[in-house]
């Protein structure tokens, strides 16, 4: 009974430590990945292949997005990798605001690489409203509302700008109701205590 015990105890150990070292192996190609993707888009920015590679090579979840940008994680911060994806959004609309919606829409506010994804995808929302529009509306409405408290979750309107432009630019397009849901947001974000 003991050895069929220990050699259970080994297995499972045996198991787990492959586990762990598959998901370290990921993260690790990831990071390689990304990290020579955005060398080619910084060697070439104006090449499409580059510009595609890049975008494809981002994380597409917001767990994968802290797995590499959070606090000791690899690539932690993550400021010139939202940058660069903020950068492609002119020739890329689509693809950029699909990444930045499908990330935001499970995001938490939080300093450095959160605050970054935060900051971009406002800024998108601002610039391209119709489409960050179309993209919002296919969520369903707990990740909308996600997406929307997120976005709304800064100690200083006033120093965010961005945030009344997409408000202003929806209410142009006639969706008042979206605007009504981030004014209600932001209301109820500055009744918080700063931290």
């Amino acid at each position: 009974m003991t050895r069929a015990l220990l050699f259970f105890v080994c297995v499972f150990v045996s198991y787990g430590s492959v586990q762990t070292t598959g998901k370290q192996g990921a993260s690790s190609a990831s990071v390689t990945k990304l990290r020579g993707a955005l060398a080619e888009l910084e060697r070439t920015p104006g090449d499409r292949t580059a510009q595609i590679r890049y975008l494809e090579a981002f994380p597409s979840t917001y767990k994968e997005y802290l797995l590499l940008f959070d606090l000791g994680q690899p690539l932690y911060d993550g400021h010139e990798y939202v940058e660069s994806l903020s950068s492609l959004a002119t020739r890329h609309e689509q693809m950029v605001g699909s990444l930045l919606v499908s990330l935001s829409k499970d995001a938490h506010y939080d300093a450095d690489a959160p605050s970054y994804l935060q900051h971009a995808t406002c800024a998108f929302a601002g610039e391209h409203t119709k489409t960050f529009l179309t993209l919002l509306k296919q969520l369903p409405p707990h990740k909308q509302a996600n997406l929307i408290t997120f976005l709304a979750d800064v100690e200083n309107h006033s120093a965010y700008p961005e945030y009344q432009v997409v408000i202003d630019r929806l209410k142009a397009l006639g969706e008042v109701m979206l605007a009504k849901k981030l004014e209600d947001a932001r209301a109820e974000r500055e009744k918080q205590p700063h931290d």
